[in-house]
C-alpha cells in the first residue's frame, strides 16, 4: 500500500532526523552517557524535544508549555556534562546505532500499522476517537499558534491556551506541516512509531545497563513495550475489580498518547539508576509539562525521594532541594501561564466554577477518600502481581544485597509516585477523569520498575532467563490480548471512494449529527472528541465539525448516563459552538428558537456537509439544503453534502 509506504518513510526519516539533531546536541553539550543504549537514547530525545519544543516555542511566540521542557533537557545534559580534562567518551557509531534504532522502529511500525490496516482495501481503518480528535488539534496549533484543547473556530475570541499533552500532539502538528500527510495516520502511525521506537531504547538501556547483551536488551525492551496490568480471568467477575479494569488496557501500542509519559519518566529511571539525583530532578519534572494529568503524583513522588536522600545522607540538604526545585518551578510556571492566557470572554452561567468545587471533595468524605485510596492500591497490585511473579521466579533471590541498596532511591520514588497517584485518584473521585491521576503516571513507571526488576534478575543468564522473561511478558500480554480492543471505525470501501472525491472538493467547515441514543456518557457530550464522520479524517486535514446535535440540559441532573458528572456534562454542553450562537444571539436582543438552532448554525458557519451516525435524523429545517447524500452500508453512517450557494442567499 502506497499511503503504508509513505507512513514508514516519515517515521524512519523522523527518526533519523531527531538522532541527528540530538547528536549536534550531545557533541556540543558533551553529556557523560557511556553505555550504547543510554547514549542511543540521549540522542534521540534530545533531538526530539529540540526540534518539537522549537517549532512549538516559534509557532506560539514563547506562549508554549514546552519551552521549559526544552529547558529542563538543557539542563540534563549539563549536569552530565564531562569534567574538563576527562577521558574521551567511546564512540558507539553512527551506523551501528541507527542500525538498531531503524530495526527497531520497524517492529514498532509493523504493530501500529497492523491495527488499522484493512485487507483487501486502499483505505485504512479509522482509529479510536480520541486520536482522530488528537490528530485534529494540529488545527489550532498550525493555524492559530494557541495551546488548546478546544477546535473552536467560529467564535475564536472563546478560544485560550488550556493544559493538556502537547508533546505527542506539536510533533504530530510539525510532522503534518513538513508533508502534508493525512494528519491521523500520522500521528497514529508515524510518529507512534517514533515516540514508541524511542521507548523501546530506553527500555534497552535499562537491560543493557543491568548488564545485557544488546541483542537480548533490544529483544526485552520491544517486549515490555506490552506492560499493564493483567486481567486476570476469575477476577473480573467481581464489580470493583472490573471498574478498575482500565489499568490493564492501556498498552501503550493502543494509547501510544502516553508515549510522552514514559519517555521522560524513563529518563528519571535511567538516571537515578546512575545515581544523577540534580539530572533525574531535572527530567521528571518535565512530565507534567508533557502530560498535565501526572502534576500530582509526580511532584508528591519527588519530594518523598528528596527526603528519603536527604534522611539517609545520601545527598545534603541543598542536594535535596534541588532535586525538588525544577518540579516547584513548573509548578509555578503552569500556574503563571494558565492565569495569564484564562479566557477574557464568558457568557453567563459557564459553569466552569461551580464543576470544580464540586469535583473537590467536602472534610466529610474523609474516610471516602482514603476507603478509595487504600481500594486503587489493593487493584494495582492484583493487576501487576502477574509482573511480581515472572521477576520473583527469575531469580530475584540472585540480586545482591549491594545492588537493592544502591536501586532504594529508585524504589522509593517508585512507591511514594504511586503512593500519591492513588491519594489523587481518591481526592478526585467527583472528578469522571480521576483515574487519570492514577493511570497515567503509574503504568509507564511500573513498566519502567518492571524493566529493572527482570534485568537484575536475569543478568547473570545468557539465554535461559532472557528467553523466560520474553516468554513471561508474552503470556501477560496474550491474556490481555483477550479482552482488548482497537475501538476503530470501519467504513465500507464503496462508500469511502464515493465520498472521497466529494469530501476533498468541498471546504473544510462541516457539521455533524448524533441522536440521543448514541449519546452513552457524559465523556461523549465534549463536542469536540466525539464526532459522527471520523471518516473525513481520511481525506481533510484541518476540517471543522460543529455540533448540530440539541440535548435539553434539563435532563442531564436525570439521566444515569450523566448523573455522575451531571456538572461536568452541563460545562461541556455550553462549550459548544451550538449553545454559544444561542446565547450570543439571545445576549442580542435575537433569540433563536431550539428548533431553528441547527438551520441557524449552518447559516452562520456556512457549513458545508453534514456527518450524520446511523440512528440520527436530518432535522426538517436542513433538508431543503441538501444537495446529495451517501449512506454507508457498513456503519449506517450519512454524509449529506449542502447547497453552500442556498445557505448563504438564505442569510
Amino acid at each position: 500500500m502506497e499511503l503504508g509506504l509513505r507512513l514508514l518513510v516519515v517515521a524512519l526519516g523522523t527518526l533519523c532526523l531527531c538522532y541527528g539533531t540530538g547528536s549536534g546536541l550531545l557533541r556540543w553539550l558533551r553529556p557523560v552517557a557511556e553505555e550504547f543504549f543510554w547514549n542511543c537514547f540521549l540522542r534521540l530525545l534530545s533531538g526530539t524535544v529540540l526540534l518539537t519544543a522549537s517549532y512549538a516555542i516559534w509557532q506560539t511566540r514563547g506562549a508554549t508549555t514546552l519551552l521549559p521542557v526544552l529547558l529542563l533537557l538543557l539542563g540534563v545534559l549539563y549536569a552530565l556534562r564531562a569534567p574538563v580534562g576527562a577521558v574521551p567518551r567511546p564512540d558507539f557509531g553512527t551506523a551501528r546505532q541507527l542500525a538498531w534504532v531503524l530495526a527497531m522502529a520497524g517492529v514498532a511500525f509493523a504493530s501500529q500499522f497492523l491495527l488499522v490496516y484493512e485487507p483487501g482495501s486502499p483505505f485504512l481503518q479509522t482509529p479510536f476517537q480520541d486520536y482522530v480528535y488528537y490528530s485534529r488539534l494540529t488545527l489550532p496549533l498550525n493555524h492559530l499558534g494557541i495551546e488548546t484543547n478546544s477546535l473552536e473556530m467560529l467564535y475564536p475570541q472563546f478560544q485560550t491556551a488550556q493544559p493538556y499533552h502537547y508533546f505527542g500532539i506539536w510533533l504530530n502538528a510539525l510532522t503534518v506541516r513538513l508533508t502534508g500527510l493525512p494528519s491521523v495516520w500520522v500521528y497514529f502511525v508515524s510518529v507512534a512509531t517514533v515516540l514508541l521506537t524511542m521507548c523501546g531504547v530506553g527500555f534497552a538501556a535499562i537491560y543493557a545497563h543491568c548488564g545485557l547483551r544488546p541483542r537480548w536488551a533490544v529483544v526485552l525492551g520491544l517486549a515490555t513495550l506490552t506492560v499493564t496490568g493483567t486481567c486476570w480471568p476469575y477476577l473480573l467477575q467481581y464489580r470493583v475489580i472490573l471498574d478498575g479494569s482500565l489499568i490493564a488496557h492501556l498498552p501503550l501500542v493502543l494509547h501510544p498518547k502516553l508515549a510522552s509519559i514514559y519517555l521522560f519518566e524513563l529518563l528519571g529511571v535511567l538516571l537515578l539508576l546512575r545515581h544523577r539525583y540534580r539530572a533525574a530532578g531535572l527530567a521528571v519534572a518535565a512530565v507534567p509539562l508533557a502530560f498535565i494529568s501526572t502534576a500530582p503524583a509526580i511532584g508528591i513522588g519527588v519530594v518523598g525521594v528528596a527526603a528519603y536522600l536527604w534522611a539517609t545522607r545520601k545527598a545534603s540538604l541543598r542536594e535535596a532541594v534541588a532535586v525538588v526545585a525544577p518540579t516547584a518551578g513548573v509548578a509555578l510556571y503552569l500556574g503563571i501561564f494558565y492565569l495569564l492566557s484564562s479566557r477574557t470572554v464568558q457568557l453567563p452561567g459557564s459553569g466552569q466554577e461551580v464543576a470544580l468545587a464540586a469535583i473537590i471533595p467536602p472534610a466529610g468524605e474523609a474516610r471516602l477518600v482514603f476507603n478509595i485510596a487504600i481500594g486503587a492500591l489493593l487493584i494495582y497490585v492484583l493487576y501487576f502481581v502477574g509482573y511480581a511473579a515472572l521477576v520473583a521466579g527469575l531469580g530475584w533471590r540472585n540480586v545482591t544485597r549491594a545492588t537493592l541498596l544502591a536501586d532504594l532511591p529508585l524504589l522509593v520514588w517508585a512507591v511514594m509516585t504511586v503512593l500519591g497517584a492513588a491519594l489523587m485518584r481518591a481526592i478526585g473521585h467527583h472528578f469522571l477523569d480521576a483515574f487519570q491521576f492514577f493511570s497515567n503516571p503509574v503504568l509507564p513507571l511500573s513498566a519502567a520498575i518492571v524493566a529493572v526488576g527482570i534485568g537484575r534478575a536475569v543478568q547473570a543468564s545468557r539465554v535461559a532467563r532472557p528467553l523466560l522473561a520474553v516468554a513471561g511478558l508474552a503470556a501477560l500480554a496474550l491474556l490481555n490480548a483477550r479482552t482488548d480492543t482497537t475501538g476503530n471505525g470501519r467504513f465500507s470501501r464503496r462508500f469511502l471512494e464515493q465520498v472521497g472525491p466529494v469530501l476533498r472538493a468541498l471546504p473544510n467547515r462541516g457539521g455533524y449529527l448524533l441522536a440521543d441514543a448514541d449519546y452513552e456518557n457524559a465523556y461523549m457530550l465534549w463536542a469536540d472528541s466525539y464526532t459522527a464522520g471520523t471518516y473525513v479524517s481520511n481525506f481533510k486535514n484541518d476540517y471543522q465539525l460543529l455540533s448540530l446535535s440539541a440535548l435539553v440540559p434539563d435532563s442531564l441532573s436525570t439521566d444515569p448516563r450523566y448523573a455522575q458528572g451531571a456538572l461536568e456534562a452541563v460545562v461541556a454542553q455550553r462549550n459548544t459552538t451550538l449553545y454559544r450562537l444561542a446565547e450570543l444571539q439571545r445576549l442580542k436582543g435575537h433569540p433563536v428558537c431550539a428548533d431553528s438552532l441547527p438551520l441557524a448554525l449552518v447559516r452562520r458557519a456556512r457549513l458545508a456537509f453534514i456527518c450524520a451516525s446511523r440512528r440520527a435524523v436530518l432535522p426538517a429545517s436542513l433538508r431543503p439544503l441538501v444537495r446529495a447524500s451517501y449512506r454507508d452500508s457498513t456503519s449506517g453512517e450519512v454524509l449529506y453534502v449542502l447547497n453552500t450557494d442556498g445557505g448563504r442567499k438564505a442569510q
